[in-house]
Formats: structure tokens, sequence, C-alpha cells
């Protein structure tokens, strides 16, 4: 049998064993694109938010307004739109010279003139000021309190005296927070890094759940932490999410309270980009499309589709991941021989993996941190085959948790026959970045 998925201009092509039986799981049955263009969707949400007054009925003559925007590891097209939400807080009253552009940056690399520019589009961001969030200067963040789960909550420093804070994203599986947006642009877009090490925590706690994706946010302490930041925050906030179709057109937009507006986000993501199986499989074949920026996002689409996979099952991932590792930096010291790891891993169980880390893998950042220990908990459950052309095969041993293929896509089918057998379920996700699946 022969698949194909979506890579670049060129769609890469895939021969499986005709033994295999092969599973393309279906969303839920909504409409691939909207019944207007990208304006009229996101004007409509704008003009009718949820559970908040409009934009263009506000009074923002003369208060200060942040404009927090997803960076460019995100594919959220806001050039596209920000026009409109531009004219709208100027209708409001709003004045230009009293705004400030933030890129949620977390703990991301800055962003570029250039880049902030191609993100908002540079006609929009004339005359706007616009600066890099600092997540590792003490100085530029501000304590706000702390939430109930305990963790100490300090932030960029212009939230504290904002009187208005526009939050744009995009709703999208997120392997942490169940989906992206909503108060996310917050936590931990503009939080210290000391923040966001103690609000990663919550993955190491019981019951050690290091993949979210898809999860309620009810059922969430990841997610419930961060939105606790909402009562924090003495400004009033305003959401902006957008949804998109798999080219990356603009389908839904859902604006208004970041809370309620995020909900009906959700709802929306569930029955657009959720894949539901009845029953789990042996292996998944996943295609990073379109999370293709980087290595770190191109992953993404692993721990969307692992729902539906057996413990034990077989990844085989396809990661077009244009810019390499990008702000992975490479691993200080040689790795224990992955056989090792597994075996170790499998070992201690789920409660020590963390403690297992920090052991062996001193002085890492807070995303360092995170990104090995959710790569632990993986490989402890499944065995992972990876082609991504951007990385070396020095590169891939000493990342150390995956057995990586550079040279052809049909290496990782050949170890995957050789894992699996010739008689298999194996489920395909060609949309990996942008889907997940759901186990009902």
């Amino acid at each position: 049998m022969r698949i194909e998925l979506p890579w670049g201009e060129t769609p890469l092509s895939l021969d499986l064993p005709d033994t295999w039986e092969v599973i393309l799981p279906e969303t839920g049955g909504a409409p691939s694109k909207p019944a207007d263009d990208e304006a009229t969707v996101v004007y409509n949400a704008l003009h009718r938010p949820i559970a908040a007054d409009p934009l263009a009925g506000r009074k923002l003559a003369g208060k200060k307004i942040v404009i927090i925007v997803d960076d460019n590891t995100r594919p959220t097209p806001v050039a596209r739109f920000f026009h409109l939400v531009l004219e709208s807080l100027v209708s409001a009253g709003a004045e230009p010279g009293n705004m400030l552009i933030i890129p949620a940056l977390g703990i991301h690399t800055p962003m570029s003139e250039a880049e902030i520019a191609e993100k908002i589009g540079a006609a929009n961001l004339a005359g706007l000021a616009w600066e890099n969030h600092r997540a590792f200067d003490a100085e530029a963040n501000v304590f706000m309190g702390t939430t109930n789960r305990g963790t100490p909550v300090y932030l960029n420093h212009h939230l504290r005296d904002a009187d208005f804070i526009v939050l744009i994203g995009l709703i999208e599986p997120h392997l942490m927070a169940g989906f992206g947006g909503g108060m996310k642009n917050i936590l931990p877009g503009v939080a210290s890094a000391e923040t966001i090490g103690k609000h990663h925590e919550i993955l190491t706690e019981p019951p050690y759940q290091a993949n979210r994706v898809g999860l309620p946010p009810e059922q969430n302490a990841f997610r419930r932490d961060l939105e606790e930041c909402r009562r924090l925050i003495p400004a009033d906030i305003f959401c902006i999410n957008v949804a998109l179709d798999h080219d990356g057109t603009v389908i839904a937009c859902f604006a208004g309270d970041p809370v309620a507006a995020h909900r009906e986000g959700i709802r929306f993501i569930q029955h657009r980009a959720g894949l539901k199986m009845n029953n789990q499989v042996d292996g998944i074949i996943v295609n990073a499309h379109p999370m293709d920026i980087n290595f770190k996002q191109s992953m993404k689409c692993v721990g969307n589709a692992l729902p539906v996979l057996k413990p034990g099952g077989t990844v085989m991932g396809f990661l077009r991941a244009e810019k390499g590792l990008d702000d992975i930096p490479m691993p200080k010291k040689a790795p224990l021989p992955l056989p090792v790891v597994k075996k170790i891993l499998r070992l201690i169980g789920p409660s020590r993996v963390y403690a297992f880390l920090n052991m062996t893998r001193k002085g890492l950042n807070t995303e360092e941190r995170f990104l090995y220990y959710y790569t632990m908990q993986l490989i402890r459950q499944y065995e992972v085959l990876l082609f991504v052309p951007s990385l070396t095969a020095e590169i891939v041993k000493a990342l150390f948790f995956f057995e990586g293929f550079t040279d052809t896509p049909r290496d990782v089918i050949t170890a995957g026959i050789k894992r699996l057998g010739p008689r298999a379920r194996v489920a395909v996700f060609p949309e990996g970045g942008a889907t997940f699946s759901i186990l009902e």
C-alpha cells in the first residue's frame, strides 16, 4: 500500500506492507472551509465576542495597551488580520503611541525586527512599539502573586502597569496544556524562567502524565494553573484565538473572555482536529506538517498521536524540522547508549524519571529539562523511529532518545517492519502537527 504525506512542495511517498492493517482516522466531520473569508471570520468574532464587550465599544483613550502575540514558532497568520484588531482598538479611542507589542516567547529565542515585521505585517507594525520578553532577566519581571498550586508568578513588568491586555494566538493540540491559546500567551508566554520552571513541574507530579494532548481543561492541572494568572493581573484581558486549516487558512476565530472564548475554541478543535479511534494500534506513522519550523515544534506530532498507541508500540515519525535543532543546544556530554537508557527508565518506573534526569543531566535550563523529561517518559513506553533530514547522524546520536534516520524515509518503514512484523495494525496521521488522536 502506498501513502503520501505533505512534505514541502513535493509529497513524501511511502510504500507500506500490504499485510499491515492501515488505518486513516477521520475527524468528526467539521467543514474544512468556512463560508466567509479570513477577514470576515475575524471581523465577526471581534464584533460578537464571547462573554466580553467588543473592542470597538470600549473607552480606551489614554489607556496603556499591551498586545501579546504568539511568536514565530507558531504558524498563526497574524499579519493577515492584525489590521482588524488595530482598527477596533483605535475606534475605541486607543492611541498607537500607547500600544506595546510583546511576542509570547517564554524562553524561546528572541525575535528580530524582520521576524516581528513578518509576524505582524510591516504596514501594521509601523508606528507601534515592540520589545522581546526577557524571561531570564529578573529586573524585567515582577511578582504578581501565587497560584493555588503554589506557583510563584513573575510576569513581564509591562503587565503590572497595563490598563488593557490583548492576547493573539492559535488554538492547536498541545503536549502539556492540552490545547494552545488562551492564557498560555501569558504563562509561559511572558513569564519569568523561574515561574515557567515551577509551573512545568506539574508534569512530574502524580499521575506523571507527561503527554496531555487533547486533555480537557477541567482534567488538566497544567492548564488550570496557568489560567490562574488571570486573577493575579489587574488589567482587563481580551483574547483573540484562531483555528487553522492544514494549509494555514483561518477557518474560525474565538474572541472575548480569555477562558470562555478559549473553551469555545477547544470544542471546535476537538470536532475539527480530533481523530477518533475505538482501539489502540501497534504502530503509528506521524508527519509533522504543518509544524515544520524546527525539531522541537515538529516533535509535537508524535505526542499528538500517542493516545491511540499501545504501550510498547512503535512510532514512525517524519519531521521536516526546517531549522534543525534551532534553539535546542547540543548536549554537553556524551549520552548513555539508547538501549541502556531504555532499560534503566523501564526499571525505575514513571515516578523516578525526573529524579534520574536531574541526577544524570545537571545544568539544564528550564526548556531543556522538560524536553528531556518528556522524551525520557516517551522512550520508557515506546519505540521511536524518526526521519529528520535536517539533522546529522552526530546530532541524532547526541540526542540519544530515538533511533534516527537522515538518508531516506524508507529506512524508517524498514525499521518499523523489523519491530512490528508483517502483521500489524498501523494508524497514519498525515498532518500530525495539527491533529490529535482520541481513543474512545
